[in-house]
């Protein structure tokens, strides 16, 4: 299905992200699939899972 590219910028829709089709009293509403009360960011739990020292991190990054 295409969305057109006004409405996909109006709302956030970036390519391949994926919808749902909800029926109501009106008709059909397309939504992104996911979207709810959830915390976005428990996705990102256990990302950094290793200890950082900063100071090794910093002297890493300035390549010494």
């Amino acid at each position: 299905m295409t969305i057109p590219i006004m409405l996909r910028r109006r709302y956030g829709l970036q390519r391949n992200v994926e919808v749902e089709f909800v029926a109501d009293a009106d008709g059909i509403r397309i939504k992104k699939r996911g979207m709810g009360t959830a915390n976005p960011l428990h996705a990102l739990r256990g990302a950094a899972n290793k200890r950082l020292d900063v100071d090794r991190y910093i002297e890493t990054i300035r390549g010494r």
